[in-house]
């Protein structure tokens, strides 16, 4: 794609195809405080009710399905609160913050953690070999483990989705989004430190209720527990992983070892994919799977991302990633994308076979290599 030039004198400056795409979709950047604090208040509100199922409704089945339900509510919130971050739920940056905070709190995400390693590095070195969620090894990182790790990468990535819930709980909440680590740059630390309290003070306050649960149901502290927090935090966190995952791993995505450019030589919208999944379950997730249009302008509201996804796949036809969902798909991903060829832009399984063509073109891999580009570097 050519820059576009709009003439308006002999010094007008160029309008770049990122640019054009950029202001095609600025119309949809439009907060709306009130959905968004209904949306907030409806489903913290299904999510309380969720629990007090889980602790009065008498059948088990009822608790199940009560548990499940409660881990939907968390993902729910989890997506509103990324949007609070971006500043995208209310006009007032206090609230944005409030909202934020308090979404994170039942699925035991730090605001500030979250913060950091989506802000400072997912967005702006999108697909890049830094440590993200379902960032791919190469072969020969892949060959280094030890055998008992790579039993686990192959356990994470295998075929039938067993292992969505294992990856995230240990490679991503506990290593990055739960407690502060030597990771974090130190002018992060004070506020991560603060903003992990408030996580320990909502699970101590959550653990003491269900703990307490025979004091005021019928339902006893064990079963309550793991109704109440044991299976929605493992239904939360397989819905976090699975949504993640899909965002940016499909045959036609590729990832990148280095500096590249993330605006011109490899458009953004061709790092991320845009799931199209039936309108109702779109409905239910805040439409999070219209992914690619966050990612070029990550003020626009989850209310506003179908539509702007939408304009995004008629003006970007030739970048943009479409895919429609089925298991089937899904199942074929999870067998192909295993490691990555940084090299030669490959999805490889694990004995380093290609499994795809390479989603970059000869012309595209030309202007990646001859484009200044930025590589993440980790900060003190």
């Amino acid at each position: 794609m050519r820059p576009m030039r709009h003439e308006t004198g002999p010094e007008a400056p160029s309008v770049t195809p990122r640019d054009a795409v950029r202001r095609a979709l600025a119309p949809f950047a439009t907060v709306n405080t009130t959905r968004a604090v209904g949306d907030f208040l409806l489903d913290y509100a299904l999510y309380f009710g969720a629990l007090a199922g889980v602790l009065f409704l008498a059948p088990l089945w009822a608790k199940l399905l009560c548990g499940v339900f409660a881990g939907v509510k968390i993902a729910n919130l989890a997506t509103l609160g990324h949007d609070a971050a971006h500043g995208n739920l209310a006009r007032s940056p206090r609230l944005n913050r409030l909202l934020g905070i308090f979404c994170f709190l039942p699925g035991l995400y730090s605001y500030q953690l979250w913060i950091y390693d989506h802000h400072h590095v997912h967005h702006p070195f999108t697909n890049g070999r830094h440590k993200d969620s379902w960032t791919p090894l190469s072969k020969q990182a892949f060959d280094r483990l030890p055998r008992h790790r790579q039993w686990l990468e192959r356990f994470y990535r295998n075929e039938w989705g067993l292992g969505l819930a294992a990856y995230y709980i240990i490679e991503r909440w506990w290593d990055v989004k739960f407690i502060p680590r030597a990771f974090l740059p130190r002018r992060f630390r004070a506020a991560a430190w603060r903003h992990f309290a408030y996580v320990m003070a909502w699970f101590t306050g959550l653990s003491a209720l269900l703990a307490a649960a025979p004091a005021y149901s019928p339902t006893g502290p064990l079963v309550a527990i793991l109704f109440g927090f044991v299976l929605p935090f493992f239904v939360w966190q397989t819905l976090f992983s699975f949504t993640v995952y899909v965002q940016h791993t499909h045959v036609n995505i590729a990832w990148f070892d280095g500096a590249i450019d993330r605006k011109e030589a490899i458009p953004i919208e061709q790092l991320s994919l845009h799931l199209a999944v039936p309108r109702w379950f779109g409905l239910i997730a805040h439409d999070v799977y219209d992914h690619a249009a966050h990612h070029v302008n990550p003020r626009i509201p989850y209310h506003r991302l179908r539509d702007a996804q939408a304009r995004l796949n008629e003006i970007s036809a030739d970048h943009a990633v479409r895919q429609g969902f089925s298991f089937r798909w899904l199942h074929d991903t999870l067998r192909r994308c295993k490691l990555y060829d940084y090299e030669h832009n490959l999805w490889l399984d694990f004995d380093g076979r290609p499994t795809a063509p390479s989603p970059i073109g000869p012309a595209q891999r030309a202007v990646i290599a001859r484009t200044p580009g930025t590589e993440f570097v980790p900060q003190a």
